[in-house]
């Protein structure tokens, strides 16, 4: 069963998770990976961002079932247990061993025998940041496409994939947009979720 949060918290979790995407994209910052000590993800975050770094700890949602009342909840938790990620700007002299001072940081990954640190490729930063996205959110993050009223867009998935067809409207906060498409030699209205059409 896959949990979603309400509409008002999804919307915030996404404008996050955008930000988040924005960072990794537009900045110099050069991640790495940190083991922490055992339940100290916490206080190694906090740390890490005390003198001045930019950590990211990603999260997801988990079912849970209450023992007295076998009720079913959502929880955060860690996605990576005892790891998390720091963002290094090295033209402002950032280095490893400021990380290594923090409290709770047991060790920074490294995939070499000299112990040079893991650099994790932008590319993967922002696979993790979709896939914490998708796991709290219950949908794919829509990467940054603006839609309007008379824009021609491509439908990219479900029935109808690859059809053609002009936005007419918005609805639900703008989370479902009708499009109006012409197939079989008639036009016809769609209504489908913004994750499912691009810019055509």
């Amino acid at each position: 069963m896959t949990m979603t949060a309400p509409n008002e918290e999804r919307r915030a979790l996404e404008r996050n998770y955008q930000f988040m995407r924005s960072l990794i994209k537009g900045s110099s910052l050069e991640w790495v990976v940190v083991r922490t000590n055992p339940n100290c993800e916490d206080r190694a975050f906090e740390g890490i961002n005390a003198v001045g770094l930019t950590a990211y700890l990603p999260m997801m949602a988990e079912c849970r079932r209450s023992k007295t009342r076998k009720k079913q909840f959502a929880v955060s938790c860690l996605m990576f247990p005892r790891y998390l990620f720091v963002g290094l700007d090295v033209n402002a002299g950032h280095t490893c061993d400021l990380v290594r001072k923090c409290d709770g940081v047991e060790k920074i990954l490294s995939a070499t025998l000299e112990g040079a640190p893991h650099r994790v490729p932008m590319r993967e930063m922002l696979r993790i940041v979709d896939t914490a996205c998708e796991a709290e959110v219950g949908r794919k993050l829509v990467k940054g496409q603006l839609f309007s009223i008379g824009d021609k867009v491509m439908l990219v998935a479900g029935v109808g994939a690859q059809l053609i067809g002009e936005v007419r409207s918005f609805r639900q906060g703008g989370e479902l947009v009708r499009v109006e498409l012409e197939a079989f030699g008639r036009v016809m209205n769609a209504t489908v979720p913004v994750d499912k059409v691009s810019l055509g």
